[in-house]
Protein backbone atom coordinates (compact mmCIF):
# COMPACT_ATOMS: atom_id res chain seq x y z
CA UNK A 1 0.00 0.00 0.00
CA UNK A 2 1.66 3.67 -1.12
CA UNK A 3 1.29 6.34 1.76
CA UNK A 4 2.96 8.75 0.47
CA UNK A 5 1.61 12.04 1.52
CA UNK A 6 0.02 14.22 -1.19
CA UNK A 7 1.98 17.26 -2.02
CA UNK A 8 1.01 19.99 -4.26
CA UNK A 9 3.04 20.87 -7.37
CA UNK A 10 6.13 23.07 -6.50
CA UNK A 11 9.09 21.82 -9.20
CA UNK A 12 8.75 19.73 -12.07
CA UNK A 13 11.65 19.08 -14.93
CA UNK A 14 10.69 17.53 -18.42
CA UNK A 15 14.00 15.89 -19.89
CA UNK A 16 13.73 14.78 -23.77
CA UNK A 17 15.49 13.87 -26.64
CA UNK A 18 16.58 11.21 -29.10
CA UNK A 19 17.18 7.86 -27.94
CA UNK A 20 20.26 6.49 -30.66
CA UNK A 21 21.15 2.76 -30.82
CA UNK A 22 24.92 2.13 -30.82
CA UNK A 23 24.57 -1.37 -30.85
CA UNK A 24 21.67 -3.32 -31.66
CA UNK A 25 18.95 -3.96 -29.36
CA UNK A 26 17.09 -7.03 -27.86
CA UNK A 27 14.22 -6.65 -25.73
CA UNK A 28 12.32 -9.59 -25.32
CA UNK A 29 8.19 -9.28 -25.73
CA UNK A 30 7.62 -12.55 -23.78
CA UNK A 31 5.69 -15.26 -24.49
CA UNK A 32 2.66 -12.49 -25.45
CA UNK A 33 4.67 -11.39 -28.70
CA UNK A 34 3.19 -12.83 -32.11
CA UNK A 35 6.17 -13.50 -34.09
CA UNK A 36 8.13 -16.39 -36.40
CA UNK A 37 11.31 -16.40 -34.07
CA UNK A 38 12.09 -17.84 -30.86
CA UNK A 39 12.72 -14.51 -29.21
CA UNK A 40 10.43 -11.70 -30.57
CA UNK A 41 11.10 -8.04 -29.59
CA UNK A 42 8.34 -6.16 -27.93
CA UNK A 43 5.94 -4.29 -30.45
CA UNK A 44 3.28 -2.69 -30.18
CA UNK A 45 0.21 -3.74 -31.75
CA UNK A 46 0.66 -2.53 -35.29
CA UNK A 47 4.06 -3.86 -35.25
CA UNK A 48 6.80 -1.44 -34.62
CA UNK A 49 9.08 -1.95 -31.91
CA UNK A 50 9.11 0.52 -29.13
CA UNK A 51 10.77 0.50 -25.45
CA UNK A 52 8.56 0.20 -22.96
CA UNK A 53 9.14 3.17 -19.92
CA UNK A 54 9.19 0.39 -17.48
CA UNK A 55 12.64 -1.08 -19.12
CA UNK A 56 14.05 2.59 -19.05
CA UNK A 57 13.34 3.10 -15.64
CA UNK A 58 14.75 -0.28 -14.95
CA UNK A 59 18.31 0.54 -16.49
CA UNK A 60 18.10 3.92 -15.26
CA UNK A 61 17.61 3.08 -11.92
CA UNK A 62 20.53 0.23 -12.22
CA UNK A 63 23.04 3.03 -13.47
CA UNK A 64 22.22 5.26 -11.21
CA UNK A 65 22.50 3.27 -8.12
CA UNK A 66 25.97 1.96 -9.32
CA UNK A 67 26.59 5.54 -9.10
CA UNK A 68 25.29 6.83 -5.90
CA UNK A 69 27.19 3.47 -4.47
CA UNK A 70 30.40 4.56 -5.48
CA UNK A 71 30.15 8.62 -3.73
CA UNK A 72 29.17 6.51 -0.69
CA UNK A 73 26.01 8.13 -0.61
CA UNK A 74 24.40 8.29 3.12
CA UNK A 75 21.85 5.16 3.58
CA UNK A 76 23.65 3.54 0.32
CA UNK A 77 25.28 0.74 3.00
CA UNK A 78 21.51 -0.60 2.23
CA UNK A 79 21.60 -0.93 -1.31
CA UNK A 80 18.98 -2.18 -3.78
CA UNK A 81 20.47 -5.80 -3.24
CA UNK A 82 20.28 -5.57 0.21
CA UNK A 83 16.85 -4.70 0.46
CA UNK A 84 15.78 -8.80 1.08
CA UNK A 85 12.59 -9.88 1.24
CA UNK A 86 13.57 -10.74 5.26
CA UNK A 87 14.86 -6.66 5.48
CA UNK A 88 11.02 -5.68 3.85
CA UNK A 89 9.22 -8.18 6.04
CA UNK A 90 10.93 -6.48 9.02
CA UNK A 91 9.56 -2.97 8.17
CA UNK A 92 6.62 -4.47 7.62
CA UNK A 93 6.24 -5.67 10.85
CA UNK A 94 7.56 -3.05 12.40
CA UNK A 95 4.99 -0.58 10.60
CA UNK A 96 1.96 -2.79 11.89
CA UNK A 97 3.28 -3.76 15.76
CA UNK A 98 4.03 0.12 16.40
CA UNK A 99 0.80 1.44 14.38
CA UNK A 100 2.73 3.68 12.40
CA UNK A 101 1.13 6.66 11.13
CA UNK A 102 1.55 8.02 6.85
CA UNK A 103 3.55 10.28 8.32
CA UNK A 104 5.64 8.17 10.59
CA UNK A 105 6.01 5.79 7.71
CA UNK A 106 7.53 8.08 5.20
CA UNK A 107 9.77 8.94 7.83
CA UNK A 108 10.77 6.07 8.52
CA UNK A 109 11.20 4.67 5.07
CA UNK A 110 13.65 8.62 4.18
CA UNK A 111 15.55 7.66 7.68
CA UNK A 112 16.10 3.37 6.85
CA UNK A 113 15.69 3.06 2.57
CA UNK A 114 18.52 3.59 0.60
CA UNK A 115 18.45 7.67 -0.98
CA UNK A 116 17.94 6.36 -4.52
CA UNK A 117 14.49 4.95 -3.16
CA UNK A 118 13.14 8.04 -2.12
CA UNK A 119 13.94 9.17 -5.93
CA UNK A 120 12.17 5.74 -7.80
CA UNK A 121 9.66 4.47 -5.09
CA UNK A 122 9.27 2.33 -2.74
CA UNK A 123 5.91 0.28 -1.46
CA UNK A 124 5.06 3.44 0.74
CA UNK A 125 6.11 6.33 -1.28
CA UNK A 126 5.76 7.33 -5.15
CA UNK A 127 8.21 7.26 -7.82
CA UNK A 128 9.29 11.61 -8.21
CA UNK A 129 10.60 9.94 -12.04
CA UNK A 130 7.95 8.57 -14.92
CA UNK A 131 9.51 7.09 -18.28
CA UNK A 132 6.89 7.39 -21.53
CA UNK A 133 7.50 4.40 -23.50
CA UNK A 134 9.81 5.14 -26.71
CA UNK A 135 8.34 5.21 -29.93
CA UNK A 136 10.60 4.75 -33.41
CA UNK A 137 11.58 8.37 -34.15
CA UNK A 138 11.25 7.53 -37.87
CA UNK A 139 8.70 4.52 -38.21
CA UNK A 140 10.23 2.28 -41.25
CA UNK A 141 8.90 -1.29 -42.51
CA UNK A 142 10.53 -4.46 -41.42
CA UNK A 143 13.26 -2.39 -39.26
CA UNK A 144 13.61 -5.44 -37.41
CA UNK A 145 16.28 -8.21 -38.04
CA UNK A 146 16.59 -11.76 -37.28
CA UNK A 147 19.80 -12.90 -35.96
CA UNK A 148 21.39 -16.69 -35.05
CA UNK A 149 22.37 -18.07 -31.50
CA UNK A 150 23.30 -20.97 -29.67
CA UNK A 151 23.57 -22.56 -26.64
CA UNK A 152 26.68 -22.41 -24.58
CA UNK A 153 27.78 -25.39 -22.02
CA UNK A 154 28.59 -23.19 -19.17
CA UNK A 155 31.19 -25.95 -17.70
CA UNK A 156 32.78 -26.66 -21.37
CA UNK A 157 31.99 -23.10 -22.94
CA UNK A 158 31.67 -24.79 -26.48
CA UNK A 159 28.28 -24.73 -27.96
CA UNK A 160 25.96 -27.35 -27.22
CA UNK A 161 25.02 -29.76 -30.17
CA UNK A 162 21.38 -29.64 -31.79
CA UNK A 163 20.57 -26.39 -29.33
CA UNK A 164 20.53 -23.50 -32.53
CA UNK A 165 18.58 -20.67 -31.74
CA UNK A 166 17.13 -17.28 -33.30
CA UNK A 167 15.91 -13.93 -31.95
CA UNK A 168 15.41 -10.62 -33.13
CA UNK A 169 17.35 -7.69 -32.50
CA UNK A 170 16.54 -3.16 -33.62
CA UNK A 171 19.54 -2.55 -35.65
CA UNK A 172 22.05 0.37 -34.55
CA UNK A 173 21.53 3.66 -35.43
CA UNK A 174 17.61 3.74 -35.25
CA UNK A 175 16.64 6.46 -32.93
CA UNK A 176 13.61 6.70 -30.27
CA UNK A 177 11.97 9.22 -28.67
CA UNK A 178 12.82 9.88 -25.15
CA UNK A 179 10.61 11.75 -22.20
CA UNK A 180 11.25 11.84 -18.93
CA UNK A 181 9.37 13.49 -16.14
CA UNK A 182 10.75 14.40 -12.65
CA UNK A 183 8.01 15.98 -10.55
CA UNK A 184 8.69 17.74 -6.67
CA UNK A 185 12.43 16.68 -6.66
CA UNK A 186 15.15 17.47 -3.72
CA UNK A 187 18.23 18.93 -4.85
CA UNK A 188 19.57 15.63 -4.12
CA UNK A 189 17.11 13.93 -5.82
CA UNK A 190 18.01 16.41 -9.08
CA UNK A 191 21.16 15.73 -8.46
CA UNK A 192 20.96 11.96 -9.03
CA UNK A 193 18.82 12.11 -12.01
CA UNK A 194 21.38 14.40 -13.65
CA UNK A 195 23.78 11.48 -13.28
CA UNK A 196 21.90 9.18 -15.00
CA UNK A 197 21.10 11.72 -17.57
CA UNK A 198 25.41 12.07 -17.93
CA UNK A 199 25.36 8.46 -18.36
CA UNK A 200 22.98 8.75 -21.30
CA UNK A 201 24.64 11.73 -23.05
CA UNK A 202 28.25 9.64 -22.91
CA UNK A 203 26.45 6.51 -24.50
CA UNK A 204 27.22 4.59 -21.41
CA UNK A 205 23.69 3.17 -21.05
CA UNK A 206 22.74 -0.07 -22.44
CA UNK A 207 19.31 -1.73 -22.40
CA UNK A 208 17.67 -5.05 -23.18
CA UNK A 209 19.10 -8.80 -23.07
CA UNK A 210 22.72 -10.04 -24.28
CA UNK A 211 24.25 -6.77 -23.09
CA UNK A 212 27.22 -8.70 -22.19
CA UNK A 213 27.58 -9.39 -25.95
CA UNK A 214 27.41 -5.81 -26.78
CA UNK A 215 23.62 -5.11 -27.40
CA UNK A 216 21.74 -2.67 -26.04
CA UNK A 217 24.20 0.41 -26.15
CA UNK A 218 22.84 3.59 -26.64
CA UNK A 219 22.88 7.54 -26.57
CA UNK A 220 20.77 10.03 -25.86
CA UNK A 221 21.45 13.10 -28.69
CA UNK A 222 19.53 16.27 -29.05
CA UNK A 223 18.67 16.55 -25.15
CA UNK A 224 16.97 19.15 -23.89
CA UNK A 225 15.98 20.28 -20.53
CA UNK A 226 12.34 21.88 -19.37
CA UNK A 227 11.29 23.41 -15.70
CA UNK A 228 7.96 24.67 -14.22
CA UNK A 229 9.20 26.21 -10.36
CA UNK A 230 5.94 26.94 -8.81
CA UNK A 231 8.26 27.10 -5.28
CA UNK A 232 8.45 31.27 -4.80
CA UNK A 233 6.70 32.55 -1.83
CA UNK A 234 4.94 35.41 -3.81
CA UNK A 235 1.78 34.39 -4.19
CA UNK A 236 1.33 36.51 -7.18
CA UNK A 237 4.17 35.23 -9.10
CA UNK A 238 3.26 31.78 -8.68
CA UNK A 239 -0.34 32.32 -9.48
CA UNK A 240 1.08 33.95 -13.06
CA UNK A 241 3.39 30.93 -13.54
CA UNK A 242 0.41 28.25 -13.19
CA UNK A 243 -1.45 30.35 -15.31
CA UNK A 244 0.51 30.16 -18.34
CA UNK A 245 1.76 26.62 -17.75
CA UNK A 246 -1.66 25.50 -17.95
CA UNK A 247 -2.69 28.01 -20.84
CA UNK A 248 0.19 26.44 -22.61
CA UNK A 249 0.06 24.16 -25.19
CA UNK A 250 3.26 22.92 -26.12
CA UNK A 251 6.67 22.29 -23.97
CA UNK A 252 8.33 25.36 -24.83
CA UNK A 253 5.30 27.61 -23.22
CA UNK A 254 4.41 25.74 -20.47
CA UNK A 255 7.70 25.38 -18.90
CA UNK A 256 10.71 27.57 -19.07
CA UNK A 257 13.56 25.84 -21.04
CA UNK A 258 16.94 24.64 -19.66
CA UNK A 259 19.64 26.71 -21.81
CA UNK A 260 22.69 25.82 -22.43
CA UNK A 261 21.38 21.65 -21.34
CA UNK A 262 24.89 20.37 -21.11
CA UNK A 263 26.27 22.92 -18.67
CA UNK A 264 23.42 22.80 -16.56
CA UNK A 265 23.51 19.22 -15.76
CA UNK A 266 27.52 19.43 -14.95
CA UNK A 267 26.59 21.95 -12.38
CA UNK A 268 23.47 19.76 -10.91
CA UNK A 269 26.68 17.35 -10.87
CA UNK A 270 28.76 19.86 -8.83
CA UNK A 271 26.23 20.39 -6.50
CA UNK A 272 26.14 16.99 -5.70
CA UNK A 273 29.26 15.94 -5.13
CA UNK A 274 30.14 19.16 -2.71
CA UNK A 275 26.81 17.99 -0.71
CA UNK A 276 28.40 14.44 -0.30
CA UNK A 277 31.84 15.79 0.52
Amino acid sequence: MNVDLFRRLERRYLFTGTLVLRTALHLGGGDGTLGATDSPVVRRPDGQPFIPGSSLKGAFRSTVEKLALTLALSNMEKDALDLSAAWIKQFNQRRRDEEWSDTKTVAEVAAQWPVTAHLFGTPYTASKLSFNDAYLRDETENIVQRRDGVAIDRDSERAVDQLKYDYEVVPATVGFTFELLLENPSNLDLGLTCLGLSELRSGLFSLGGKRSSGLGRCILEAAQGYQLDLSATDSRKRAERLIRYLKGDSYATKFDPIAPFDPWIDQQIELLLKEVA
